[in-house]
C-alpha cells in the first residue's frame, strides 16, 4: 500500500518472551527500617536547625544515641514520611512506631546562623525522653530536654507511653539570651528557662507519631494499591488515579496501565515476589512497551509503579481485562476496549454544492467497526478513499470524490468527531450520488451509501415566512428565510447569501432570541431565527431584506427581490368577551330556538 494510505490498524508485530525467571529470594521488610529509604540507610548527619529521624538499620534492638554522624539509630520505627527527602521533619511531619519501640532524633546544638544558634530543646506529648546524649538537663517528668550552647550533636531518644495512640515530639531552637528571661545572663538560668518555657525559641521540627501494636509495613493494603490507565508507558510509574479517556475504544496497537503496590503506609513494596498480568478473550499483554506474544506476563524483579502494555492482535474490535497479581493477591482490574478495522463507511448529511466546481462541497464522513464503534485513523492522503460510479464531475475522466477533513479523536477524552469528503459539481448538474471506499490495511474494501447529492446556482432571490400564521403572545415566532438559483431551486450555500446580515423588522415582536448575524450556517438554501411574540394584539406586517441575494441577482442582470413582506397575527385565546360580542350569540341562540319551534309545529299538524 502507497505512503498515501490511510493509516489503519497498525500491524502486530509479535516479540520474543519475556524471560524473567520464577526462583528468587522474597525479601522481608525489617521493623527496624524506616521503609521510606532502603533499610541500612545512614541517618542523616546532624544539621542546625533540623531534627532527622534515626534511621540507620538497628541490629541491636537497643536504641543508639551516640552523637556520631549517621550512628543515630531507632528501634522499632516502621515508617517516615519523607516530603523533604531526607528524613528530615518539618512542622507536618509523621511517622509510625511500635509501641514497643524508641524513636530517635539528633540535631546540631550551635551554627554560625544567630537565629538557630546554643540551645536545642526538646518535647515530647505522651511519651518521655528516654535518653539524651549532650544533654544538659530534663524536667521532672523527663517530656522536655536541652541541649545548651555545645558544638555537638544533640541526641534523644523517646519511647511512647504505656496505652498511647500518637506521641508528638517537637525541636526548639534559641539563642541563650532568647531562654535569659530572668536577666541573670547566666547558661544555668537560661536552661532553667528552656526547660520551663520551651517555646520562647522557635518551632523547627515536629513529628508526629503513631503507635502501632504490630507493623504492617511491606504487606499490601488494598486501599493503597490498584491499577490505573496511563497514556505513556513508563517502567516506574507513580500514577494515582486514571488518565482521563484511556482505556475506552483506541485504534492505536497498544494502550497502557500502571501498577501501583504499596503498604498501609503508602510505602511502595519491594520487588522479589512474584507480579503476573494477564488478559482475557486473547488480549496481548507484556510487562515492557511492546506488543507481547502472550495473554500472560510475569516478572520477579518488578512490582510497585511498574508498567504494562495490552495489545489486540485481530482486526476485530476487542473488549479484554486485565488482571494484576502480586504473590497471588489481586492488585486490581481494567478493561481496555480496542477499535476493529473499518467495516462501514457512510456519507450523510450533503450541502447543496456549487455548480461548476467542488470546494466546499461536502457531505459528513463517518468511519465504523463492526461493533459499530465510531472509530479513527490517521490519514496520510485521500488516496485510500477510491471512487466507485455516480459521482459528479465536470469531465467524465475527473469522476472523484475526495477527503475534506479527517475524522480526530481528542485523546484526553476519547470524543470523535466525524470527518467530511468533497464532491464536485457539473457547471449544469442539479442532482446525483456519491459514494467511496474505504481500503483495510488487511486489503478488505469498504463501499459507503449511495448519497443522492444535490447542486445549484448562487441565490439570487428569497422568501420568508413565519411558521404559525397566529400566535398568542409570549409565544417564539420562527422566521424562515429561504433563498433560490435562477432556475428556482434551493441556492447552493458555499458563496453565502447571508455574508451581509439579513435585516428583519420586528413589528409585534420581541428582541430575537437567535438573531441574524454575517456569514451563518445555511442548511438546505435555509435559515431561521427566533423572536418572542409582544403582549400587544393586531396583525402585524414586517419586511426581511438580504442584501447579498439582492447583489447576485444584480450582477447576474435579473431583477433583484429587493424586500420580502410577512405577516403575523398576535390573538390572546384567553381574552375577554366584548358586549357585542355575547349580543350576538345571544341573538343567534334566540334564531336557533325559534327555527326549532317551526319545526315541531309543522310536525304537530302533520298528526
Amino acid at each position: 500500500m502507497s505512503t498515501k494510505t490511510m493509516k489503519q490498524r497498525i500491524a502486530v508485530v509479535a516479540v520474543s518472551a519475556l524471560t524473567a525467571g520464577l526462583l528468587s529470594v522474597v525479601s522481608t521488610p525489617s521493623a527496624n527500617a524506616a521503609l521510606n529509604v532502603a533499610p541500612g540507610t545512614s541517618t542523616p548527619a546532624a544539621a542546625a536547625g533540623v531534627m532527622n529521624v534515626g534511621t540507620t538499620t538497628n541490629t541491636s534492638g537497643s536504641a543508639v544515641i551516640t552523637a556520631g554522624n549517621g550512628d543515630a539509630s531507632s528501634v522499632g520505627l516502621i515508617n517516615v514520611s519523607d516530603i523533604a527527602g531526607g528524613l528530615q521533619p518539618g512542622t507536618t511531619q509523621t511517622a509510625v512506631l511500635l509501641s514497643t519501640g524508641e524513636l530517635v532524633v539528633t540535631s546540631l546544638a550551635t551554627t554560625t546562623d544567630a537565629s538557630e544558634n546554643n540551645n536545642v530543646v526538646y518535647t515530647v506529648e505522651n511519651g518521655v525522653i528516654s535518653g539524651m546524649t549532650n544533654g544538659d538537663g530534663f524536667n521532672t517528668a523527663r517530656t522536655v530536654g536541652v541541649c545548651a550552647d555545645v558544638a555537638a550533636a544533640c541526641v534523644a531518644s523517646f519511647k511512647p507511653n504505656a496505652g498511647a495512640t500518637t506521641m508528638t515530639v517537637r525541636m526548639y531552637n534559641g539563642a541563650m539570651a532568647t531562654y535569659d528571661n530572668d536577666g541573670s545572663a547566666s547558661e544555668a538560668g537560661a536552661i532553667a528557662a528552656a526547660i520551663a518555657t520551651p517555646t520562647l525559641g522557635t518551632l523547627r521540627g515536629q513529628l508526629t507519631v503513631t503507635i502501632a501494636a504490630s507493623s504492617v509495613a511491606g504487606i499490601i493494603a488494598a486501599a493503597k494499591s490498584g491499577v490505573y490507565f496511563v497514556s505513556t508507558y513508563s517502567a516506574s510509574n507513580t500514577a494515582t488515579s486514571d488518565t482521563a479517556g484511556l482505556g475506552s475504544a483506541n485504534a492505536v496497537s497498544k494502550q497502557y496501565g500502571a501498577i501501583r503496590i504499596r503498604d498501609a503506609y503508602s510505602t511502595a513494596v519491594a520487588a522479589g515476589g512474584l507480579l503476573q498480568v494477564s488478559a482475557t478473550n486473547g488480549g496481548l499483554v507484556a510487562l515492557a512497551d511492546s506488543v507481547g506474544t502472550a495473554s500472560t506476563a510475569f516478572s520477579t524483579s518488578v512490582a510497585d509503579g511498574q508498567g504494562f502494555a495490552v495489545a489486540n492482535p485481530t482486526n476485530n474490535p476487542l473488549s479484554t481485562t486485565v488482571t494484576v497479581t502480586y504473590n497471588g493477591t489481586v492488585i486490581g482490574t481494567k478493561t481496555f476496549a480496542f477499535w476493529g478495522e473499518v467495516a462501514k463507511v457512510t456519507l450523510s448529511e450533503p450541502v447543496i454544492g456549487k455548480q461548476g466546481v467542488t470546494t466546499g462541497n461536502t457531505a459528513k464522513l463517518s468511519l465504523q467497526d463492526a461493533a459499530g464503534n465510531a472509530v479513527y485513523f490517521d490519514y496520510s492522503g485521500a488516496s485510500t478513499f477510491t471512487p466507485a460510479s455516480g459521482l459528479i464531475s465536470s469531465a467524465a475522466s475527473g469522476r472523484t470524490t475526495t477527503l475534506d477533513t479527517t475524522p480526530a479523536i481528542n485523546t484526553s477524552t476519547g470524543v470523535i468527531t466525524g470527518g467530511k469528503v468533497k464532491f464536485s459539481c457539473g457547471t449544469t448538474t442539479t442532482s446525483s450520488t456519491a459514494q467511496v471506499q474505504y481500503v483495510n490495511n488487511s486489503g478488505t474494501v469498504i463501499t459507503s451509501n449511495l448519497l443522492p447529492i444535490t447542486c445549484a446556482g448562487t441565490a439570487v432571490s428569497f422568501k420568508a415566512s413565519y411558521d404559525k400564521a397566529v400566535y398568542a403572545p409570549g409565544e417564539i415566532a420562527k422566521l424562515t428565510v429561504s433563498f433560490f438559483d435562477a432556475k428556482g431551486n434551493p441556492a447552493q450555500a458555499i458563496d453565502n447569501p447571508t455574508a451581509t446580515a439579513i435585516v428583519a423588522s420586528t413589528s409585534g415582536l420581541g428582541s430575537a432570541v437567535v438573531a441574524p448575524t454575517t456569514n451563518e450556517t445555511i442548511t438546505d438554501g435555509k435559515v431561521s431565527y427566533q423572536y418572542p411574540v409582544g403582549v400587544n394584539e393586531g396583525s402585524f406586517v414586517n419586511t426581511v431584506v438580504a442584501a447579498t441575494v439582492n447583489t447576485a441577482a444584480t450582477s447576474a442582470n435579473l431583477t433583484p427581490t429587493d424586500a420580502v413582506t410577512v405577516s403575523l397575527t398576535v390573538k390572546n385565546s384567553t381574552a375577554v368577551v366584548t358586549n357585542a360580542e355575547v349580543l350576538k350569540s345571544i341573538v343567534a341562540l334566540i334564531a336557533s330556538i325559534n327555527k326549532q319551534i317551526q319545526a315541531l309545529q309543522k310536525l304537530i299538524l302533520k298528526r
